[in-house]
């Protein structure tokens, strides 16, 4: 399991070619470098999704009788045992809501 310190760096792919140039750009007009600016967008899109990701945590914590406190907390120090769990969950839509549009 990752230290408390490796935690505090992550490595991603850079943007699509668009999303990268309003990066940049968004950098420039902040004066900020690109990677700070890549750490802010991404924070801020978090806490936008936060609503959305608690409900999941809720979703999964009722399934394995965990607040979704705890469900985030085992995301976070453990997501190996996570993904395991969620794996084992089974499916959230069954095969007659239609097809999954974000799979191929």
């Amino acid at each position: 399991m990752p230290t408390p310190n490796e935690r505090k760096r992550i490595h991603i792919n850079t943007p699509p070619e668009y999303e990268m140039k309003l990066l940049t750009a968004l950098s420039a007009f902040l004066g900020r470098k690109v990677s700070s600016q890549a750490s802010a967008a991404l924070a801020m899109y978090l806490r936008q999704s936060h609503e959305r990701i608690l409900s999941q945590c809720e979703y999964y914590g009722h399934r394995w009788g965990m607040s979704k406190w705890e469900v985030l907390d085992l995301c976070y120090a453990n997501p190996e045992k996570a993904r395991e769990l969620i794996e084992s969950s089974g499916t959230v839509h069954s095969d007659d809501d239609g097809p999954d549009v974000f799979t191929d």
